[in-house]
């Protein structure tokens, strides 16, 4: 390891979403990993205390999500852009009011933009939640309130975490299944965890060459 290494933490939900440590060849990083639990919460107090005790020059959410984008392949492996916490509002009849529209809170304590990208990924919003879409008239309720590409569980928390405490960070999410009305035959998680096994080598490979 050199002197001064890019310090990196990589965030994720559940042990398996993380690449095999001992294939980290990247002298010039010092590359620290931290499994939250799923959801928004624990992800909100694990990365805080973790942050609050050590600095880092770059955090890394990585797993694998769903899609509401019909282009997404199952398997593919995307960079989030921008991330919102979807359910933080209340329901006026059958609309659903965000919190910043009630004046509760500003919108850039709801939507978080990521603060690098990276080449040869496509770019996708997303959207974080703690009951992921499994009926089709919440599914269209959804998508047509945010218009996002892909669902996830944690993303937005990590982006809220890392804009309070003034911390870069990025998104790396493999496609596990199209959001669409419940049918568990359709997922791929295995290969859905291959490939964001293989990406996020590949990106810290290149974070070592140019550091």
């Amino acid at each position: 390891m050199t002197e001064n290494p890019v310090r990196i933490l990589i965030v994720v939900a559940t042990s398996r979403e993380l690449p095999e440590t001992s294939l980290f060849d990247v002298p010039n990083l010092q590359v620290d990993t931290l499994v939250t639990g799923v959801g928004m919460v624990a992800t909100a107090f694990h990365l805080t205390k973790k942050l609050t005790q050590k600095k880092y020059d770059l955090v890394v959410n990585v797993g694998i999500a769903g899609a509401f984008a019909e282009s997404l392949e199952i398997g593919s492996v995307v960079q989030v852009s921008s991330d919102r916490l979807a359910e933080l509002g209340a329901e006026d009849h059958d609309k659903f009011v965000p919190a910043d529209e009630m004046n509760l809170i500003e919108k850039s304590d709801l939507e978080f933009n990521t603060d690098c990208r990276i080449a040869g990924l496509p770019v996708v919003s997303g959207i974080t939640v703690n009951r992921v879409h499994g009926n089709a008239e919440s599914i269209a309720k959804i998508r047509n309130q945010f218009n996002s590409d892909i669902e996830s569980m944690e993303g937005a928390a990590v982006g809220f975490v890392c804009s309070k405490l003034g911390f870069q960070w990025c998104q790396i999410r493999s496609i596990s299944n199209r959001v669409e009305p419940r049918d568990k035959s359709n997922w791929n998680i295995p290969l859905a965890l291959k490939n964001l096994h293989h990406e996020v080598l590949v990106y810290l490979q290149k974070l070592n060459d140019e550091a």
